[in-house]
């Protein structure tokens, strides 16, 4: 279990890191395959999507809600196969977690900061990749288990 909480600790560093980079770095959108992958900077007080967008502290409340909750399943599973995807998921919400604390401290209402750019998809980042990497191997696992 400690190479996954290694693997963890170094992907959320990683995350955050990467919002800061391109904060600090980007100054406009850079496309490298037209206008369908890139870099672009936004930033988003939601979850998934915008969805409700304007509401961070909302949206913080039910992010440590899922991330403890996560915990308690990664203990409480004797299926190593789950805990790889179970990580990924709480990387990626601990990378948003952190990044929305510090917005609320500093004043900038929680934002989160996006900026790859995929095709019609809007904006995300690392954190959103865990998450979504994580959920479709967690579906993908489950998918396969019931053959």
């Amino acid at each position: 279990m400690k190479k996954y909480y290694f693997l963890s600790s170094f992907l959320i560093i990683f995350d955050l890191f990467t919002k800061y980079f391109v904060r600090n770095s980007i100054n406009s959108s850079y496309f490298f395959l037209n206008e369908f992958f890139g870099l672009e900077v936004t930033y988003n007080t939601g979850i998934a999507w915008g969805m409700l967008s304007g509401h961070a502290g909302y949206t913080l409340i039910l992010s440590v809600c899922v991330s403890i909750w996560l915990v308690r399943e990664i203990h409480n599973k004797n299926n190593e196969s789950l805990r790889f995807p179970l990580f990924l998921i709480l990387s990626g919400a601990f990378g948003n977690i952190i990044e929305r604390v510090y917005g609320l401290v500093i004043g900038n209402g929680g934002k989160v900061t996006d900026f790859i750019v995929l095709g019609p998809i809007p904006n995300f980042n690392v954190a959103d990749s865990l998450i979504s990497v994580g959920l479709a191997c967690l579906l993908f696992g489950e998918l396969k288990s019931q053959k």
